[in-house]
C-alpha cells in the first residue's frame, strides 16, 4: 500500500505504531507519500482565517479532537466550518507545501514525516520509494502563494533533501 503521511496524520495516527501494525500484518509499503496537513485550534478567529482554504476542487476532510479526546470527522472543510463543536484541535486534509513554515495561527503535520523518516532510518528496507505529494499549488490561499510554482517545487525538494540528510538517509 501507499503510506500517505498527510492522511495518517490527519487521522491522529502515530508513525511508529501505524507502520508497526502494517509490518505485523505483512503489508508491504510500496511508496511513502511525504505530505503535510494543517493543524489549527478552531477558535472563531482561526475559523475565519480558514475560509480561503475552502475550495471546490478537492475534498478537505477535517478530523477534530474534542476535549474528551474523542475524534469527530467532517467530509469537507465547509461542513466543519458550518458546525460548531468545542474542539481542541482540527487536522485538515489540505496538502500544504512541505517547506512552508508554521504560521501564527496554524501548524502542520510535518512531525509525522519526521516520525516516518525515523522509522525508515531504523529499517531502510521498509520502503525505497518516496514521493513529495503536494498537489494544491493552484488552490493555495494567497498568503501561501508567496512564490511561483516552480520555485515552490524547488523549495519543497530542498526541504525534503534536508530532512533526508538530517536522518542520515541521503
Amino acid at each position: 500500500m501507499n503510506y500517505d503521511t498527510c492522511h495518517l496524520a490527519v487521522e491522529y495516527e502515530e508513525p511508529e505504531s501505524a507502520l508497526g501494525a502494517l509490518r505485523e500484518a505483512g503489508i508491504r509499503i510500496s511508496k511513502l507519500h511525504l505530505s503535510a496537513a494543517l493543524i489549527v485550534r478552531p477558535d472563531e478567529a482561526t475559523r475565519a482565517r480558514l475560509k480561503p482554504f475552502e475550495e471546490d476542487v478537492y475534498l478537505h476532510q477535517v478530523v477534530e479532537r474534542l476535549p474528551d479526546g474523542s475524534l469527530n470527522r467532517h467530509r469537507d472543510l465547509d461542513v466543519a466550518l458550518a458546525t460548531y463543536n468545542p474542539a481542541e484541535e482540527w487536522r485538515i486534509h489540505f496538502h500544504i507545501p512541505l517547506h512552508s513554515p508554521d504560521g501564527d495561527w496554524f501548524a502542520s503535520t510535518r512531525g509525522h514525516i519526521d516520525g516516518v523518516l525515523r522509522e525508515l532510518k531504523k529499517d531502510p528496507a521498509l520502503c525505497t520509494h518516496l514521493e513529495m505529494e503536494t498537489y494544491t499549488w493552484e488552490v493555495l490561499p494567497a498568503e501561501m502563494k508567496n512564490r511561483e510554482v516552480v520555485d515552490q517545487l524547488v523549495g519543497e525538494y530542498e526541504w525534503t533533501l534536508e530532512q533526508l540528510r538530517a536522518h542520515d538517509l541521503a
